[in-house]
């Protein structure tokens, strides 16, 4: 027997579980618009970027489905057409335009992951600094036209001096941060060791809300049988990022998952700082901090 699947493929994977998906027969044409995932960044290790998509109408979509057989099975995907490559990228400070460039792949060392398909500045002297308006243009092949804004967040601080010089794995640790007025933040814990370790109960995120102040490091309970056993003095890594509107709108507020990171999936079909298409245009500034794990 064989069986058929329909495969899509989206926009960066995300180290989340994904909600139950929801099907819907689609029956009306729909104009193709720009679809943009934009993201200014404060400092050098997390890569400030453009993603220039477009969304398919019935006939594209039609024409870009493929198919394979693989054994007694068919596979049904969409190819990447929807990917715009030939874009004009300007993102501007009001003093200073920027032209961003098409890239096939670039390391990001803040995420310590690919960018793939993405618009990037090569220059040295992209330097948001907080409370200045940046503004984005696009425009593609085909007469589409999209703009944006974004409002760069205010910098987080971890009070490190306040912090352990190493943390005792198995006991909580108190932390505290630089409160703001307006705008959330997202902490993320990590472990750094050889690229074949684990030690669970450590990795975790949480979004901190303008009023918060302060939290209780602690390992999460896991099933340590799977811990590796030469876990001891790896290093244990904290990361502030502070966010603009657009960016906790789109991949927190609205998002269809509970939790999301910088380069995970946002509301789908929602726009955010971006006229004249979907998506966002959002800012970030990040704070890190690490430290020795020890018994």
């Amino acid at each position: 027997m064989r069986h058929i699947y329909i495969i899509s493929i989206f926009f960066f994977s995300c180290a989340i579980e994904p909600p139950d998906l929801e099907w819907e027969d689609v029956t009306s044409d729909h104009e193709s618009t720009l679809n943009i995932i934009g993201l200014l960044s404060t400092d050098s290790l997390r890569t400030s970027f453009v993603k220039v998509q477009r969304t398919l109408d019935m006939e594209e979509a039609s024409d870009s489905l493929i198919r394979d057989t693989i054994g007694s099975n068919i596979y049904i995907y969409y190819a990447s057409r929807f990917i715009v490559r030939n874009a004009e990228v300007v993102v501007s400070n009001g003093v200073k335009d920027y032209i961003f460039d098409y890239t096939d792949f670039i390391y990001d060392v803040d995420m310590d992951k690919a960018l793939q398909e993405v618009y990037i500045y090569n220059g040295n002297d992209l330097n948001p600094q907080p409370g200045e308006t940046w503004t984005l243009h696009v425009s593609a092949p085909g007469g589409f036209e999209a703009t944006g804004q974004t409002i760069i967040p205010p910098t987080p601080k971890l009070f490190t001096e306040n912090l352990p010089d190493t943390f005792q794995v198995f006991r909580e640790m108190e932390m505290s941060w630089l409160t703001m007025n307006d705008n959330y933040q997202l902490i993320n814990s990590a472990h750094l060791g050889p690229w074949d370790s684990y030690l669970c109960g450590i990795n975790q995120e949480h979004i901190i809300s303008p009023e918060e102040s302060s939290a209780t490091f602690r390992r999460e309970w896991c099933d340590s049988e799977f811990d590796d056993p030469s876990w001891n003095n790896y290093l244990l890594f904290f990361s502030l990022m502070s966010m603009d509107e657009n960016y906790f709108n789109y991949f927190i507020k609205y998002s269809d998952s509970e939790f999301t990171s910088s380069f995970g999936s946002g509301g789908s079909g929602r726009s955010f700082g971006v006229n004249g298409g979907i998506g966002v245009f959002g800012s970030v500034a990040t704070d890190r901090h690490s430290m020795i794990m020890i018994p």
